[in-house]
C-alpha cells in the first residue's frame, strides 16, 4: 500500500504543516484514506515524529533455553499436542504460546496422512491375487543394444551408430505373466506389438489363462 511508505507520511505533513493543503486533501494526492492522514498529522503535533513510535516490547514468557526445548520435544514427538509438550517440557506458557514457538521454529498443525497398516498376512493375500505381465525380445545372438552418449536428433549419424554383421541368428519376441502361484502363459507376439494386438492378448490370452488359475478371485494387474 502506497501509504506505508515513510516518505509519503513526510510528503503529506509537510503540505498540511504549511499551510497549504488540508491533511485531508494532501492524502488524496497520495491515495491514502483521509482519517489516516489526519491521523498523521495529529500525531506529529502531538510527539514531533513522522514514523512509528517504538513500542514499549512485552515480557517474554519462557527464555531461549525453554523455547528450544520445547522445539526439541516437538520434533521428537511431532504427534504431541500443545498440552502434552507442555506437561513434558514445563514449558511456562499456555496453548497459544506454544503454538507461536513451534510456528516461529517453522512447526505448523497440519492433518497428517494416513497409512493402513498391513499386517503380514493381509499383505501375503494381497500378492497372492496380483498378476505381473511383461513383454520381451529373446535372441540367440550375444550382442545386445550398444550405448552410445550423442547429441539428441543424431540418432542416425553414422558416427554414432554401431555396426553388426549378419548372423543368422534368430529372435523371439514374447508376451507373459506370473503370480504368487508361479509362471503363467508365454505367448509368442507375431509382428509388432501395438494397442490393438495388446489388446488382443489381454483379452484372449490373458484373461482365460489367468481365470484357469483363479476361476473366483478378482485379480489385480501389474
Amino acid at each position: 500500500m502506497a501509504h506505508c511508505d515513510r516518505s509519503i507520511r513526510e510528503h503529506i505533513i509537510t503540505l498540511a504543516e504549511k499551510g497549504a493543503l488540508s491533511a485531508s486533501t494532501a492524502g488524496e494526492l497520495y491515495s491514502v484514506p483521509i482519517s489516516t492522514a489526519r491521523e498523521w498529522l495529529w500525531k506529529y503535533r502531538r510527539d514531533g515524529q513522522v514514523g512509528r513510535c517504538k513500542g514499549i516490547g512485552l515480557w517474554h514468557v519462557s527464555s531461549p533455553a525453554q523455547d528450544a526445548a520445547l522445539v526439541a520435544d516437538d520434533e521428537r514427538n511431532p504427534f504431541f499436542s500443545a498440552r502434552d509438550l507442555k506437561a513434558a517440557t514445563g514449558f511456562p506458557g499456555q496453548k497459544d504460546t506454544i503454538i507461536l514457538r513451534l510456528k516461529a521454529a517453522g512447526l505448523r498443525a497440519w492433518h497428517a496422512a494416513v497409512k493402513e497398516l498391513l499386517t503380514d498376512d493381509l499383505l501375503r493375500a494381497m500378492w497372492e491375487t496380483v498378476i505381473f505381465t511383461d513383454e520381451s525380445t529373446f535372441s540367440s545372438a550375444n550382442n545386445g543394444p550398444v550405448l552410445v552418449y550423442r547429441p539428441q536428433g543424431e540418432r542416425y549419424n553414422p558416427q554414432y551408430m554401431s555396426t553388426c554383421k549378419h548372423s543368422g541368428c534368430v529372435s523371439v519376441h514374447c508376451w507373459g505373466w506370473i503370480s504368487h502361484e508361479g509362471a503363467g502363459v508365454l505367448h509368442h507376439i507375431q509382428g509388432h506389438l501395438d494397442c490393438l494386438q495388446h489388446q488382443h492378448i489381454l483379452q484372449n490370452v490373458m484373461v482365460p489363462s489367468v481365470r484357469m488359475l483363479y476361476p473366483n478371485v478378482i485379480i489385480h494387474l501389474q
